[in-house]
């Protein structure tokens, strides 16, 4: 079988074995490109230029904080959308904080990244910051995220055909009569 994946919102899964937690996965946009609560607006020409030293430690962290890594990007790209990651969230997180148990009920689904700014122009009228340049920092896993659209969804992979049909059967409606 070819590497089929699934993106699936974190308050419908359900993780029936302890081996799952073992390479539990998250993706989904790290930072788009729409004008945040902040008043930020990150092109991705900006994400382009500021990527590389990320992706030499691409650590993930929970709630911005340094002291607290949660796990690591496997995956950063950027689209006309912004900065796309696929992230493994450790063991070790769920033993310490909790993350995965978090992320299974629903209570955490953003992403929120710490950046330098380089370059940028303001518009008053609009007041607006228009980020051209930046050295992505960390990606967070947190529960309140500045840009609004920064959701990410619990990853599920299928080692074989049979798991996938499996799977796809929690999602079929039964036809009933009323």
């Amino acid at each position: 079988m070819t590497d089929k994946k699934f993106y699936i919102h974190s308050d419908s899964i359900e993780i029936k074995s302890a081996a799952s937690k073992s390479s539990f996965k998250i993706a989904g946009y790290a930072n788009t490109s729409t004008k945040d609560r902040t008043g930020d607006v990150v092109t991705p020409e900006a994400w382009v230029k500021g990527i590389e030293n990320y992706r030499k430690n691409p650590v993930l962290l929970y709630q911005h904080d340094h002291s607290k890594p949660i796990g690591r990007s496997d995956s950063v790209r950027v689209d006309k959308k912004g900065i796309f990651v696929e992230s493994t969230v450790s063991d070790a997180a769920e033993k310490l904080h909790g993350v995965q148990t978090l992320i299974r009920d629903g209570a955490l689904k953003s992403f929120s990244v710490g950046f330098r700014v380089k370059d940028a122009d303001y518009d008053r009228t609009t007041d607006t910051f228009f980020i051209k340049d930046l050295e992505l920092l960390e990606i967070s896993v947190v529960s309140v995220p500045a840009n609004q659209d920064s959701l990410f969804s619990v990853r599920k992979s299928f080692e074989d055909d049979a798991s996938y049909e499996e799977f796809k059967k929690q999602f079929i409606a039964e036809d009933t009569l009323i």
